[in-house]
């Protein structure tokens, strides 16, 4: 009976890990919306944002997409396919709002201002001609840099907004025993 318990429990782990591993088949956010010749519509706006690390991971890939010779929207629907974070997502609302047309600004602020960099850069290379996969690059290099530097003074501040209640509560303690003391016996000496 123990063995037979046993192996039910290892049937039920194995299954639980088949479950949490086994590939996800759900479709792209973006075949959910309305083709614009057909039914009208327009793409979606991002509603929750990207972390800094998200964003930049997926301009990397971006770039690299690009650089392996996909075209712009493309690598943003590949980038988009394959990451399942809210990156992704932003990224496919960016990809089908130029599928529609969208000038390339407008395409970059349904994603919300933490893109700033990517939008400047795809900007840049818009304008200019240049292959974005370099400046894509640099953006997410930027974006990290500044999110370093983010924290660190959050960190410093944080360092600051701790001492001040600390002296607060050790103040009193430190009057009362040491300072206390020695004006009172200043005190009781210069009476005598």
């Amino acid at each position: 009976m123990a063995d037979g318990g046993w192996a039910i429990g290892a049937m039920l782990v194995l299954l639980t890990a088949g479950c949490l591993l086994w590939p996800s088949r759900a479709p792209l956010a973006r075949s959910r919306w309305p083709a614009r010749e057909g039914g009208g519509g327009e793409p979606p706006r991002a509603t929750g944002g990207a972390t800094v690390e998200q964003a930049a991971a997926a301009l990397h890939l971006v770039a690299l997409s690009l650089r392996s010779g996909a075209g712009a929207v493309e690598s943003l629907e590949a980038v988009a396919r394959v990451d399942d974070t809210p990156a992704g997502r932003e990224l496919a609302i960016v990809a089908a709002a130029h599928r529609w047309g969208e000038d390339p600004d407008q395409a970059w602020a349904r994603v919300g201002s933490g893109w700033a960099p990517a939008a400047a850069a795809w900007h840049a290379s818009h304008r200019s001609g240049a292959a974005p996969a370099g400046l894509l690059a640099e953006a997410a290099r930027r974006m990290r840099e500044e999110e370093i530097r983010r924290v660190e003074k959050a960190v410093q501040r944080s360092g600051v907004l701790l001492v001040l209640p600390l002296g607060l509560c050790f103040l009193p303690g430190f009057v009362a025993t040491t300072v206390a003391p020695i004006v009172l016996l200043l005190v009781g000496g210069l009476s005598e």
